[in-house]
């Protein structure tokens, strides 16, 4: 056997530990970086050369190893630790899922790093200017994540005003008042420029257990009903509306009256509001019982304008904004992806990684389903890094470099001492 087979043996120990102290060096390079996963380097031999085959016994061959090469690089993609930032567009996955990001040249790419912000026109970025994608809101207010990805776009800092459709009182009328006596409620709602507008509603008592309603506005303004105010609530023995607006008796689901108004100054447009007493699933919001006149509730469905305050982001991946009037919006919801071979995906910087042949294809579909994990709001994932781990690999691997260096070394000497025989 040749002393050179020696020297290359050793040469490729130097060469597979100096790739596993890279690989060592990169995991520790990124233990601050958001969402990194670490790898792991595996050898195996290369293969022997057959010497003479023994000619007593079993007649086992003779071999003779070449050396080592490196088997593989693994990426390890178990979960790491949070840490929670308080900024909403910070996000994390927690479990097997990936967000997924579209680079500005259009390339579909996977990433664990959540680190999000929104741009000039609102659209959610990667810390590199990937656009994140998801589904949007529509123009009916709905998120429909059964369409195709878009980059998720955040862009409503203002949300326009709301008039009022309808109005809902919960109102109990003296059934022990006498007759001629009032009850009067207020009731604040909007017209279409978002103004609040104070509507009173007047309640009469009439003979037996029945009421008259009106209703009155701002100075200026005009109100009418359908049908005609005042208009009327009866109530039987029971406290409940037997009789409402002189329709049927027992009033139908939904038989109310639609208040039609013109407001003061021209501004506003008139407003149509179903001021709901009958509910449609026939509920009633009204009693006639012998205790005071009081109103329980109130409740309308107008708001002013109002600008975006705050976002939150769910596990599920759905991103809400709550505005300065109050109002809660669906604003858009992540997509997420995941692979049967997450160990075939190929890295390509920037916390990216590429789908491969070995990979296949990215299954797409919504956190907390398929498997592909929930998104933690505010939160960001560490690198998974484990120093001491890291430094016990580097002790190994710096041994096996000297270890091979020294096989070099020696295989030279002896190369040296073969080469002085002729002396």
């Amino acid at each position: 056997m040749s002393l050179y087979s020696a020297f290359y043996s050793g040469l490729s120990g130097l060469s597979s530990n100096a790739s596993a102290l890279n690989v060592i060096g990169n995991n520790l390079s990124n233990i601050n970086t958001v969402g990194f996963k670490g790898s792991t380097m595996t050898f195996r031999d290369i293969f022997a050369s057959a010497g003479a085959t023994a000619t007593q016994g079993n007649g086992n061959p003779i071999q003779f190893g070449l050396g080592v090469q490196t088997n593989s690089v693994n990426q390890d993609f178990g979960q790491s630790s949070f840490q929670a930032t308080g900024n909403a567009l910070d996000m994390a996955l927690q479990g097997n899922g990936f967000f997924t990001l579209q680079t500005p040249s259009g390339t579909q790419v996977f990433s664990r790093a959540g680190n999000f912000t929104r741009d000039s026109l609102g659209y959610l970025v990667a810390s590199d200017g990937s656009s994140v994608m998801g589904w949007n809101r529509d123009a009916a207010g709905n998120v429909v994540t059964t369409t195709a990805m878009v980059p998720v776009q955040v862009s409503a800092a203002t949300l326009g005003a709301q008039a009022t459709t309808d109005m809902s009182l919960g109102v109990n009328l003296n059934a022990n008042a006498v007759a001629g006596s009032t009850f009067q409620t207020a009731v604040q709602v909007y017209d279409s420029l978002g103004n609040s507008q104070n509507l009173t509603i007047t309640y009469t008592k009439g003979a037996g257990n029945s009421w008259t309603y009106a209703v009155a506005g701002p100075a200026g303004a005009v109100i009418t009903g359908t049908p005609a105010l005042p208009g009327t609530i009866t109530f039987d023995a029971t406290g409940k509306i037997s009789s409402l607006n002189g329709g049927p008796t027992p009033p139908v689901p939904g038989d109310n009256s639609v208040l039609n108004i013109t407001w003061p100054g021209g501004s506003a447009a008139n407003s149509t509001i179903n001021f709901d007493i009958i509910n449609a699933d026939g509920s009633q919001t009204f009693t006639g019982l012998s205790s005071a006149s009081t109103t329980v509730s109130s409740s309308q469905n107008g708001f002013p304008a109002g600008t975006l305050r705050d976002l939150t982001v769910d596990s599920d991946g759905m991103i809400t904004g709550t505005f300065t009037n109050g109002q809660i919006l669906k604003m858009a919801q992540l997509a997420v992806s995941s692979f049967t071979n997450v160990n075939g995906l190929e890295q390509s910087g920037n916390n990216h990684w590429s789908q491969t042949l070995a990979s296949g294809a990215p299954t797409i579909g919504l956190a907390n389903q398929g498997g592909r994990g929930a998104i933690l709001g505010s939160n960001l994932e560490l690198s998974n890094v484990d120093v001491a781990s890291e430094f016990t690999k580097l002790i190994v691997s710096q041994r096996g470099y000297q270890a091979n260096s020294r096989i070099v070394t020696t295989t030279d000497e002896l190369l040296q001492e073969t080469l002085n025989l002729k002396r």
